[in-house]
């Protein structure tokens, strides 16, 4: 089965995945968010890449389907900070595996 993958992300992240040809979607509010994530998932997206500030706003949906294999959902555009929200799930992903924090 061929899966489409969509970007949400600030218009800024999303120039060079245009490029590529990628469905790509900047929200305007965590209302909007929430119902073209559904939209996605009802379409049976398989990669959903989505910018590291939006992903807080979504958090439900995301462990929701944090162990299915679609869709799988990416954290991309991270500052880096301890705030981040690929930095947190990297951080219990590590204390999941090791059983301590050792980042």
């Amino acid at each position: 089965m061929n899966y489409e993958i969509c970007v949400i992300g600030s218009e800024a992240l999303l120039f060079p995945f245009l490029q590529f040809g990628f469905t790509t979607y900047t929200p305007r509010s965590e209302g909007a968010l929430r119902e073209y994530l559904q939209e996605l998932i009802d379409k049976n997206y398989g990669i959903i890449y989505i910018e590291d500030s939006f992903c807080f706003m979504v958090k439900d949906m995301l462990d929701k389907y944090g162990d299915s294999l679609t869709p799988i959902f990416v954290p991309i555009g991270g500052d880096g900070e301890e705030t981040s929200y690929s930095g947190q799930m990297t951080r219990e992903m590590m204390e999941k595996a090791v059983g301590m924090n050792i980042v």
